[in-house]
């Protein structure tokens, strides 16, 4: 995960600018205080102990909801809240010599959120997030991001927007789908360029919207497990890519669109000795996850 130094009791840890709460057990986007107060939601148990939402995934470590608070500017405003909790020997130990939580799965995300959008990667919107270490030990964290409205998945996108391969498509569609295809293309470029790896760099992990027909915007999300390297990177690109392909709709998206986004990606029109060894590696690692997971369809 990306590193920050230490915590203290109310400075930001994650550097995302954010206003302390609750005595520093959480950081806030100052344009939602009110939204968080309003829901009864300005402090770090009420967060964690919320139930008035619709739950997308419950595991034993961590749980996904969606919330829905009146926003900055009055209007509904969808919110996605992520909450951790695990106990290990070493949040056993930090509690025991009175320290920190250190590095918390919610930290670690904020911190993501807030790199990448410096560099120029759109991302979704941090809302807040916090952290907090309990005596006996458990190590709970959350962070709340804005909704993406009008953003569908991509592969969802894919199927929704454009139509089978062995169908009919516009001469305008099969443009659109071009721009598209350059479009998550250059995210994925950019991402890499700056360092970034992801580790679930799926379609699903990709959110587009049309603001204008043929015109897209991706964002990524889900960016709790990224990782920047600037050496031994080449395993976690071919990971990242080979996700992207796996998941790809296999009706939807042919093999030479595949060619055009890695000339895309690589920034050339003709592929080079040094970008197909990087395919091959590619193409291996994506036929080694069908094995393992199956073909998606």
């Amino acid at each position: 995960m990306i590193r920050s130094s230490e915590k203290t009791t109310s400075r930001d840890p994650a550097g995302t600018g954010l206003e302390a709460a609750d005595g520093g057990r959480m950081w806030v986007d100052r344009e939602f205080h009110a939204a968080l107060g309003q829901a009864g939601l300005d402090g770090f148990r009420a967060v964690m102990d919320v139930r008035d939402g619709h739950c997308m995934r419950a595991l034993a470590d961590r749980e996904n909801w969606r919330l829905e608070l009146h926003g900055p500017h009055g209007r509904p405003q969808g919110v996605f809240l992520k909450k951790h909790h695990v106990r290990t020997w070493l949040g056993r130990l930090r509690a025991r010599l009175g320290l920190g939580p250190g590095q918390t799965a919610a930290r670690a995300e904020a911190q993501c959120v807030q790199a990448l959008a410096d560099d120029g990667i759109d991302v979704m919107r941090l809302v807040a997030y916090g952290e907090h270490l309990r005596a006996d030990g458990l190590l709970e964290s959350f962070v709340l991001t804005e909704e993406l409205v009008g953003h569908t998945q991509l592969d969802h996108f894919l199927r929704r927007r454009f139509g089978p391969l062995d169908a009919e498509r516009t001469a305008a569609d099969r443009v659109d789908l071009a721009r598209l295809i350059a479009q998550v293309a250059d995210v994925a470029r950019r991402f890499h360029e700056a360092g970034y790896n992801h580790r679930d760099l799926y379609c699903c992990h990709f959110f587009i919207r049309e603001p204008s027909p043929g015109t897209f915007e991706a964002k990524l999300i889900d960016l709790q497990r990224v990782e920047r390297r600037r050496r031994l990177r080449r395993r976690w690109i071919v990971k990242d890519l080979a996700q992207l392909a796996y998941s790809a709709p296999r009706d939807r998206i042919s093999c030479s669109q595949k060619m055009a986004f890695a000339r895309r990606y690589f920034g050339v029109a003709k592929l080079e000795a040094r970008h197909k060894r990087l395919l091959r590696a590619v193409l291996a690692k994506q036929q080694l996850m069908e094995q393992k997971q199956g073909i998606l369809p």
